[in-house]
C-alpha cells in the first residue's frame, strides 16, 4: 500500500532482488558456449551478504541451499536479516524465516516468513506483519516560504509516521502489484483506518481498500464507513472515490457576542426662562 511519497509494500521487491542475486553467485551452472556477435555489457550491483554457516543438501534429484544464523544481506541502504535462508531450486523458491526485518532509512518490515518465488515473480510476508513507514523528508531549502495559496494535495496529508499491520501482504514485482490482506489496519497519529483487504497498483498509482472500510480522526473528530474506497495519488491527478459512504464530522461553532447595552438617552436640556418684569404703578 502506498503512504506518503510511495507505499513501502514494494520493499518486499529488494528481497527478491537481494536472494536472486546471491543465488546467481552461488550456483555452479555450466556456461552458455560464446557466440559470435558481441553482447551488450551487463550490469551489476553490489550486494553484500553473511551467514554463520552455508550449505547444501540434496532431495533426490533436488538441490537446496541453506544459509544458517545471523544471515544479513545489504544492498544500498537497504538491510535484510533473517535466522535462515532455503532456497529450493527445483521450484526456484526462496523461504526467509526467523527474526525476519527489512529495513532501510524510510521503512521497517517485519513478519514470520518471506516467500520469493521466481517462476512468479511473487513476494510473500506472512505471519503478524508489521511495517512502519516514513515519509520521504523534504530538501531543505533558503528560498522564500513556500506557496500557501496552492491547495493541499493528498501526498501532503500523509506527512508523518504510519503504523501497518495485516496477517499477509503479496507482491508481484514484475506488475508492481500488492495485494494485502485482513485484518488491515493503519495508524498515523490521531487517525486510524481499517478494511478487509487492500490493493495497490504501482504501474497507475492507485490503493483500493475493500469490505469494512472504516475511518476515524480523533483531532478532527471526523468518522466514515464504506464498503470500497479507491484513492490516486498520481501527480496531478489526485482524487479519493468512496460507494455508498456514510460518516459524520463536527463543525465548532462560535459564541454569539451579545449586543453592547445602549447608553440610556438623555432628555433634552428645557430652555432657559427669562423672568417678566411687573409694570409699575
Amino acid at each position: 500500500m502506498k503512504i506518503g511519497s510511495k507505499t513501502r509494500i514494494v520493499i518486499v521487491t529488494i528481497l527478491v532482488t537481494l536472494v536472486s542475486a546471491m543465488l546467481a553467485a552461488q550456483q555452479t551452472e555450466t556456461a552458455k558456449p560464446a557466440v559470435e556477435t558481441k553482447p551488450a555489457e551487463p550490469k551489476y550491483t553490489e550486494i553484500k551478504y553473511s551467514a554463520d554457516a552455508s550449505s547444501y543438501k540434496y532431495e533426490g534429484a533436488d538441490r537446496i541451499l541453506v544459509l544458517k544464523g545471523n544471515v544479513k544481506f545489504v544492498q544500498g541502504d537497504t538491510v535484510l536479516v533473517a535466522d535462515k535462508i532455503d532456497y529450493r531450486e527445483s521450484t526456484r523458491t526462496a523461504v526467509a524465516s526467523g527474526n525476519l526485518k527489512i529495513y532501510d532509512d524510510q521503512s521497517t518490515i517485519t513478519g514470520e516468513t518471506c516467500t520469493v518465488n521466481f517462476k512468479e515473480k511473487k513476494g510473500t510476508l506472512t505471519g503478524s506483519v508489521h511495517m512502519v513507514a516514513k515519509p520521504k523528508p523534504k530538501p531543505e531549502t533558503t528560498t522564500a516560504a513556500a506557496d500557501t495559496s496552492k491547495p493541499k494535495s493528498l501526498r501532503s496529508e500523509f506527512k508523518d509516521e504510519v503504523d501497518i499491520t495485516c496477517d499477509k501482504i503479496e507482491y508481484w514485482y514484475k506488475d508492481k502489484r500488492a495485494v494485502v490482506s485482513s485484518p488491515l489496519k493503519m495508524i498515523q497519529k490521531t487517525r486510524t483506518l481499517t478494511a478487509d483487504s487492500g490493493t495497490y497498483l504501482g504501474k497507475d498509482e492507485i490503493v483500493e481498500l475493500v469490505g469494512n472500510v472504516k475511518g476515524t480522526d480523533d483531532k478532527e473528530k471526523h468518522s466514515f464507513s464504506a464498503p470500497k474506497v479507491t484513492v490516486s495519488l498520481k501527480k496531478d491527478a489526485e482524487w479519493i472515490e468512496a460507494e455508498k459512504a456514510t460518516g459524520s464530522f463536527y463543525v465548532k461553532e462560535e459564541e454569539e457576542t451579545p449586543p453592547a447595552e445602549k447608553a440610556p438617552e438623555k432628555a433634552p436640556a428645557k430652555p432657559a426662562v427669562t423672568p417678566v418684569a411687573e409694570p409699575g404703578p
